[in-house]
């Protein structure tokens, strides 16, 4: 039996159990959507089921447009992060890592339509795991317990921006992660010894994600970041926006390679040292 996906829309009671179609047809859409890599477009959903009775219920089935045949095993690490995601929500926790970053803004239009009209989302994602639910008390305590402390922080933060200039930093990586939901590396810059998130810019965050590796951070790697870098008020710079990185190269040079023979002009060095002090060198 081929695998597929189920995923279901319940009406709000706010909304006297009225279930719009615009609603009901943008939350399948989106929730698809958060199955769906665009890196590989030769995977598609295809419509297998989809009932207008209460509650609106429709049925995909992952496919390879190439051979027309099941793809599940190219989805099922997706799954699998959507699956643990929506339990997360719903014990009251934030997305975490293994989440799709390209995705989050789509599952918060999921949550932000469960908040008002929509009252419970549902998902099964396996034949036979438990179905995953999302109910409107759910994503209402997510945007009030969960991202309003992160929009608060962020906010304090860049309150406290003085000014911003395209420039760029140079220093350590000693982490890789995000910073606000974006790509990012942690940066210990060489002059202050400070640490200062930076964020990746899209157009290089593709390139990167191919470039770099956890051993980057562990070995602290040495890089420049170039971006729009902002500074506090005291004029120490904090955090670089939409930035692009350049690995740079530590050559090793041995110590006889630094000396020059011919610096004294052939004088040992105490000699060359009473003579220049003596000014016979000068001109």
């Amino acid at each position: 039996m081929k695998p597929k996906v189920t995923f279901t829309v319940e009406p709000s009671e706010g909304h006297h159990d009225v279930l719009t179609i615009q609603d009901a047809f943008q939350q399948a859409i989106d929730f698809f959507d958060l199955l769906s890599d665009e890196n590989d477009p030769h995977v598609v959903w295809k419509l297998e089921m989809a009932s207008t009775n209460s509650p609106f219920t429709c049925q995909g089935e992952p496919v390879d447009t190439r051979t027309w045949a099941g793809a599940y095993d190219a989805v099922q690490g997706t799954l699998d992060a959507v699956d643990r995601n929506f339990q997360r929500i719903a014990s009251g926790l934030d997305f975490d890592e293994t989440f799709p970053r390209s995705k989050l803004e789509t599952a918060r239009r999921m949550l932000k339509r469960n908040t008002n009209g929509i009252g419970k989302s549902t998902a099964q994602f396996f034949e036979k795991s438990p179905p995953r639910s999302i109910h409107q008390g759910d994503a209402v305590r997510y945007f009030s317990e969960v991202m309003a402390p992160v929009e608060s922080l962020h906010s304090y933060l860049f309150s406290r921006t003085s000014r911003q200039e395209r420039s760029s930093l140079t220093g350590r990586i000693v982490e890789i992660g995000t910073d606000y939901d974006s790509p990012a590396i942690r940066l210990k810059e060489s002059n202050s010894e400070r640490l200062v998130w930076c964020r990746i810019g899209q157009a290089s965050a593709a390139e990167l994600a191919e470039q770099i590796r956890a051993g980057d951070a562990w070995e602290h790697k040495r890089v420049r970041v170039r971006g729009v870098l902002k500074y506090d008020n005291n004029g120490k710079p904090i955090r670089i926006l939409d930035g692009s990185v350049s690995f740079l190269v530590e050559n090793d040079v041995a110590i006889e390679d630094l000396g020059d023979k011919s610096f004294t002009e052939g004088y040992s060095v105490s000699e060359y040292l009473d003579r220049l002090q003596e000014n016979e060198f000068g001109g």
